[in-house]
Formats: C-alpha cells, structure tokens, sequence
C-alpha cells in the first residue's frame, strides 16, 4: 500500500505574460501592427513622390531665353569708309513642343510608377499582417507550452517533497522523490525555453507595431480550425492572377514597353518655336523682331543605341516576369502540400487537443496519489502530456504559417474552396 492516501489538489496553469497583460486577438494584433508600424510611412510617401512626377510627366519643357551682346559697324561699300558703330543685342524666347505623343507616353510611364507604388504599400500591409498573426499564434503556443511544463513540474515537485517530509523507511521513497525531482528539471527547462520562444516573438511584435520593448500581451485563444483549400492547380491560378510581385513585374514590362515607344520616338524632331527681338544702334537706329523657329534634323540616328538598351532591359523583364511565375506556382504548391500534410496529420489525432492531455495527465496524478497506477506510469503521462502538447502546437503553427504563406501568395486575399 502506498505511504500516502490523500489527494494534493492540483497546481493552477501559471502564464507567462503578467496579470495586467492585455488581451488582443490575432485579427486585432495584425490589424494593430499595420496601422502603427513606423516603416510604413515610406511606402506612402513612395506613393505620394509618383504622384508629383506623374503630374510633373505632363508638363512641357521650361522655355529657354537667349540673350546676345555686340558691336556693329556700318561701312560705306563704294568708298570703303566707316559710316558708323555702335552696340547691337538681341533677346528671343524659344519654347520647345514635342510631337509623336511623347508627352503621353512620359505620362503612362509614371502612371504605371504611381501603380508600382500603391502594389508596394499593399504587398507590405498584407507580409506584415501575416507575420503579426504568425507571431501572435507562436506567443499563444509558447504561453501554452510554458502553462503545461510549469504544471508538471509543479505536480512531480509537491509529490516529492511530500514523499520526503513523512520519512519513510527504505530506499524506495527516497529514489522516486529524486525521479520526480529529475522530472521537474525537464519540465522547467521546457517551460524556460517557451518563454525565450515567447518572448522573442513579443519584442518583435512590439518592434513591429512601435510600443515599447516590455509591453506585454496576452493573445486571445484564437480560432484553432483549418480550412480545406482546394487544389494546388487552383490556388497556382488564383495566386498567378492576384499575386503582388506578379503584379508589380507586369506593370514594369508595361513600363519598359512605353519606354521603348519614347526612345523610338526621339528621333522625331523637337520644334522650338518663340519671339525675338533684335535691336542695333550706329549711325542709325535698326530693329528687328518676329518669330524665331528651330528644329532638330535626325540625320545620324543617334538614338539606335538608346532604343537597342530599352529593348534589352524589355526582353530581361519579360525573362523575369516568367521566372518569377514559375516559382510562385512552385511556393504555392510546396506550401499547399505542406499545409495538407500537418492538417491530415491534426485530424487524425482525434481529441488531440491540449486540453484532453493535461485531463489526462491530471488523472494520472489523482490515480498515483490513490496508489493506483505506479510511478512509471505516472511520469510517463506526465512527459507525455508535455510533449503531445507541443507537438500538437507546433504542428498547427506550422500549418498556420502554410496557409499564411498561401495567403500572401495569393495576394492577401482569403483562401476559398
């Protein structure tokens, strides 16, 4: 019979995060981190700067003033004599017009600028969300894991120290306390690593959302199902269709086609037309005005080369807008399969939740305090609880930031069957 009968009521699930730790979900957390993160700032000044050099596209070039300064001198053709002199200047204004829509072309040009912009805000809030809720569920499972080792250890440390206050006589008492004192060692060292775990996704997450370093939040049980997504043929297509590099790689081979429509068309001649006005004083007063007119004659063909550049830098988008589409669909089915494979394997641990496991275990510690069950098997359940809860959360966190991957591929948008 055992040397003790009375049941020791059970430990409380301690927490890593203090009492006065907020809770927040993770739809909440993400949505905090995107509004408050100090880096966003640029990208909407990115946007702001392409709107001032769209409306800059559309503007003629300044008109250009030219000023001249000289002598004249009058002579007499027949006597060869010098009639008169004096100093003569002219001022003309030339204003230059481009043909062949060349403006509308510079203007296409930083539309699709402005266009990149707004694609490079929106693929940074929907990476940062996604990184908010990953971070937000590993903080949850690590408080989690910490919860049942601290459990544990707490459990296998009362029943020894109560194993060694009543003195029993012989040896066997005395090596069970030290196996259930080794036991809680483990157990603590498990706790005390999901708490490093813990609190490196907590200051990140402060980094993230601009709060200081030692605010502490408590993450919200969140919603632990996992959809069932469809194909990995249907989810290559939706993401090829709303994917934001893919977006952005499009818009810049659109660009770099209208820059190889405005190299072609700078050889078509600039006209710069404008007044001048021409004044000569000697013997006699003289002035001249009306309208100056000048153009350039693209006679060598310089710009062949400039065209020959654009055209290389069109051909290296276009190469990397189909690299870059066969590899999104190469991440989009790698992460599908790697979400299928941990969602398979969560549902056919049937009533394999964290909760099941610490009853269990829980069970255990009444039935060896009544001297049902012997001591192996009591710390056999005990490690046991331990490690089918983090392997329970590690596997759908692992899921999550599949099907969190999947998500951003897909351009942020929702997952749907």
């Amino acid at each position: 019979m055992r040397y003790f009968v009375l049941a020791l009521s059970i430990a409380a699930i301690p927490t890593i995060a203090s009492a006065q730790a907020t809770g927040i979900s993770l739809d909440r957390l993400a949505q905090d981190v995107v509004s408050n993160n100090p880096e966003r700032q640029f990208y909407q000044r990115q946007i702001e700067t392409a709107g001032v050099e769209r409306a800059a596209a559309g503007r003629w070039a300044d008109p250009e003033a030219v000023v001249e300064f000289g002598q004249r001198s009058a002579n007499d053709r027949t006597t060869g004599g010098l009639l008169g002199e004096g100093v003569t200047y002219a001022v003309s204004i030339v204003q230059s017009i481009e043909f062949g829509g060349r403006i509308a072309l510079r203007r296409a040009i930083a539309e699709r600028q402005v266009a990149l912009a707004k694609i490079g805000l929106q693929q940074f809030d929907a990476t940062l969300a996604a990184r908010a809720r990953s971070l937000g569920y590993g903080l949850f499972a690590a408080d989690e894991k910490a919860a049942a080792a601290r459990t544990v250890a707490q459990r296998m440390r009362d029943l020894a120290h109560i194993i060694v206050s009543r003195d029993p006589a012989g040896p066997a008492p005395r090596l069970e306390a030290a196996s259930l004192q080794a036991g809680a060692i483990g157990a603590e060292r498990t706790a005390a690593i999901a708490d490093a775990e813990a609190n490196s996704a907590l200051y990140e997450l402060n980094q993230l959302r601009g709060a200081p370093f030692a605010a502490r939040i408590r993450i919200i049980r969140p919603d632990m199902t996992l959809p069932d997504l469809g194909s990995g043929q249907t989810l290559a297509e939706s993401a090829n269709a709303s994917n934001f590099e893919l977006k952005a790689l499009r818009a810049q081979f659109e660009q770099q086609g209208l820059r190889v429509d405005l190299a072609r068309k700078a050889r078509i001649p600039t006209l710069g037309v404008g007044p001048y006005y021409d004044r000569a004083r000697s013997d006699i007063r003289e002035t001249n005005y009306g309208v100056r007119l000048s153009t350039t004659i693209p006679l060598w063909n310089r710009q062949a080369g400039e065209v020959a550049v654009e055209q290389g830098r069109q051909a290296q988008a276009n190469a990397t807008l189909l690299n870059a589409e066969r590899r999104i669909a190469r991440d989009v089915f790698d992460q599908a399969a790697k979400y299928e494979a941990k969602r398979k394997a969560l549902s056919s641990w049937e009533g394999a939740s964290p909760q099941s496991f610490a009853s269990a275990a829980q069970d255990a510690d009444r039935n060896y305090r009544l001297g049902a069950i012997p001591l192996t098997t009591y710390m056999q359940m005990q490690q046991s609880y331990v490690e089918a809860t983090n392997a329970v959360l590690d596997t759908r966190r692992e899921a999550l930031e599949s099907l969190l991957q999947l998500r951003a591929l897909n351009g942020g948008n929702a997952l749907v069957r």
